[in-house]
């Protein structure tokens, strides 16, 4: 019996048992304001998986394990929510909403879901919101850095990228609206974590999936990250001043709250960085970066609403850093000039049956990168590569249900043209690739307890000339009134990001075969305990050899646990959230041609984020702790077997930061202050050796750290015409 077959009995079996529980009757109707029934409207408690929906004339009956009272709530997409509060088991039968209809459409609130279990389409309670990114410490206000703080994500310290559960940066994908974005993450200097490119104040729902997304989410062989715009919001003039960037943004809703358009201005300058480097680095220019955006949000009818952004960047970077020859250590200069501009506008229009709506999206990116490396103390060598990215996408998608049954179906389009060159002339060629997609899902509750999802991908790659089916399926399980099991299964398929890394051209598809049982129990709304067990298979992965031969016959696995625990108010005034991961991965992969662990794969991960509201002074006080255990790495003087021979030194980071609100008259503000590495840890993520070796046959190393001692951020902002403290401060607490 197979691993999944195993996970299906068990889930099969739980869900039995569960349904011999109690439950209580409810039955009723809904009603608009004119006492005319309404169609599909949704009824479930709050705070609970149960849930229906009505038919043709409004009526509903549902049953459900949750205690009395309970609050049952009534929801329409045209219509305002109404909840009435049952006491008694007599008030259970003959129930009579009446919705009032919506003056505008209300755009669709987006939250985190744990997982991907989904009830009735009505996802779990938020994991990780922007305020949790604004007072994560470990984050400094930056998403990226901050989602390094969930579970399944490894701390790999100079590498840009997610990597989740054993998987390569470039095998999670993220997406805005679902727009795929090639290139998130800003480039790196000297093994500097890079931080995202978008700013967290763009976006209400930060959404990772590390396993178990959807037919309809494309490519990702490990995991997604979805990221939904924010939505109409007061006009308010914004005002941010820090350390090390200044910015500045304005907002403007129109009178009648149908346009909401937004625009900002942010400058990043980094002298004071100067002060935090460890003595073997150095910045002859401070660190620059230029940012415009301008978002919008507009309802031309109430069935319809319209989403868009804009984001326009430059980055300059000049360091000098350690680096190894076979004479010795030498000055290593990297001066690096990126420009990065990105666009796309999303719009939904919602039929008049109130459940059919269609989406259209669209993006555009342009990546333009130069680099120049010179060792001025080493026969004055130096090198020049140059690169330049396109990406452009549309996607359309249809969204219906047939009483129980949900069912979704779209058309994908993506294009990417890259072109790399060694120096100003010296061309290594280009790769264009189209990828065309179709793919449908559906969704049904088979019972109050079971749930059933399952869809299928269809992928054409133009590059490689061939078509790739990638079936998905789902189950879920209530085990109990706050208990819930779920098993996904899929296979996924991507070329890779090879190109521009490794200069090579792909030729096949790499492959992974997922499997995930999970179990989440929400004991109160705002507590949540998740654990996850996982197993990939990887096959057809990419392999390279001395004489610069290519194949794909590398394969691998990574399997392992996840566990999430977070709580808010269990102590007075304190939130927490603690995570661990277990990885156990091999892969044939790359130069690796057993099966190794990689480097960038700790076989022990945890973190905790522990966050204190202290009234009499009106302060959050904030801190993160990360730990991992060693990573391999490749050491050419070593005669151990295999090709990853060494392992690097455990990691451990404890970060702190204090958040001060404040109110004067109309402007609200808050004061950041932060610490990154209080203990002074000087991490080893690896060694650099020399291309060559010396007269000994050895080949010279310096060893990978992060450049700074210390991180220091002291910041204030400050918004006019509207109260945005509570995006800041954690105000569960």
């Amino acid at each position: 019996m197979t691993i999944s077959t195993r996970f299906m009995c068990i889930a099969l079996l739980m869900t039995y048992s569960s349904l011999a529980e109690g439950q209580t009757l409810l039955k009723g109707r809904v009603l608009d304001g004119h006492g005319r029934p309404i169609r599909l409207a949704n009824v479930y408690p709050a705070d609970s998986f149960d849930g229906t929906a009505t038919d043709s004339l409004g009526y509903f009956s549902l049953s459900t394990e949750a205690p009395l009272p309970l609050s049952l709530v009534a929801s329409h997409l045209s219509y305002e929510a109404d909840t009435i509060v049952l006491k008694r088991m007599e008030d259970a039968q003959d129930l009579t909403f009446s919705l009032k209809e919506k003056l505008s459409l209300t755009l669709e609130e987006v939250v985190v879901s744990a997982s991907a279990l989904r009830f009735n389409d009505r996802k779990g309670q938020a994991v990780m919101k922007p305020m949790d990114v604004y007072t994560n410490p470990a984050g400094s206000g930056d998403l990226a850095l901050s989602m390094r703080q969930m579970p399944g994500l490894q701390h790999v310290g100079q590498t840009e990228g997610f990597f989740v559960r054993g998987g390569a940066a470039w095998e999670t994908n993220v997406s805005i609206e679902g727009i795929r974005i090639q290139r998130f993450f800003g480039k790196n200097g000297h093994n500097t974590p890079t931080r995202a490119r978008f700013e967290t104040g763009m976006f209400q729902g930060l959404s990772l999936a590390t396993g178990g997304y959807g037919a309809s989410k494309q490519g990702g062989l490990s995991g997604l990250l979805e990221l939904q715009l924010s939505g109409q919001s007061p006009s308010s003039l914004n005002v941010s001043l820090a350390s090390v960037f200044a910015g500045i943004g304005w907002g403007y809703l129109s009178p009648k709250k149908t346009t909401y358009i937004e625009q900002g201005v942010s400058v990043i300058e980094g002298s004071a960085l100067r002060l935090m480097l460890r003595n073997e680095y150095k910045l002859p220019e401070a660190p620059f970066g230029m940012i415009y955006h301008a978002r919008l949000a507009w309802s031309p009818t109430k069935q319809d609403d319209v989403k868009a952004l804009v984001m326009m960047r430059r980055d300059k970077h000049i360091s000098l850093a350690p680096a190894p020859t076979p004479y010795g250590t030498t000055s290593e200069l990297y001066k690096g000039r990126n420009d990065y501009a990105f666009g796309m506008g999303r719009w939904r229009h919602h039929f008049q049956d109130g459940y059919t709506k269609t989406t259209l999206a669209v993006g555009l990116g342009w990546d333009d990168n130069k680099l120049h490396i010179a060792y001025p103390d080493w026969h004055n060598r130096s090198f020049e590569m140059t690169s330049r990215e396109l990406d452009a996408q549309i996607r359309l998608r249809l969204d219906t249900r047939l009483t129980s049954l949900k069912v979704a179906g779209g058309l994908d389009y993506a294009y990417v043209r890259a072109k790399a060159a060694l120096r100003q002339r010296q061309g290594i060629g280009s790769i264009a690739d189209a990828t065309s997609s179709a793919w449908v899902e559906a969704f049904y509750p088979i019972s109050r307890s079971l749930s059933l999802e399952g869809g299928l991908r269809l992928e054409h790659s133009s590059l490689i000339g061939s078509a790739t089916l990638l079936p998905r399926a789902a189950l879920a399980v209530r085990l109990h009134q706050t208990g819930t099991l779920s098993l996904d299964l899929g296979r996924y398929a991507a070329l890779g990001d090879y190109y521009l890394t490794h200069g090579i051209q792909p030729n096949a598809r790499e492959e992974a075969y997922q499997a995930n049982l999970t179990y989440e129990w929400r004991p109160k709304l705002h507590h949540l305990l998740r654990l996850q067990i996982y197993n990939k298979e990887y096959s057809s992965l990419t392999r390279l050899h001395h004489n610069y031969r290519v194949d794909n016959l590398g394969r691998g696995y990574a399997r392992g646990v996840d566990v999430f625990w977070r709580v808010t108010r269990l102590i007075p005034n304190v939130e927490h959230w603690l995570s661990y991961t277990y990885t156990d991965a091999r892969r044939s992969w790359l130069y690796a041609h057993e099966l190794e662990q990689p480097d960038f794969v700790a076989t022990h991960t945890a973190s905790a984020v522990i966050k204190y509201w202290c009234k009499p002074i009106s302060s959050l006080f904030n801190l993160a702790i990360n730990y991992r255990t060693g990573m391999p790495y490749h050491n050419p003087n070593s005669k151990a077997r295999g090709y990853y021979n060494e392992l690097n030194d455990e990691s451990f980071g404890l970060s702190f930061s204090y958040n001060y609100p404040f109110m004067l008259g109309r402007m609200a503000g808050v004061v950041v202050a932060s610490v990154e590495n209080i203990l002074n840890a000087a991490p080893t993520f690896g060694y650099r050796y020399s291309p060559e070796p010396n007269a000994l046959g050895q080949y010279s190393a310096t060893r990978i750290t992060t450049p700074y001692r210390q991180v220091y951020m002291l910041g204030f902002f400050i918004n006019i015409g509207v109260d945005r403290r509570k995006e800041i401060m954690n105000t569960n607490l």
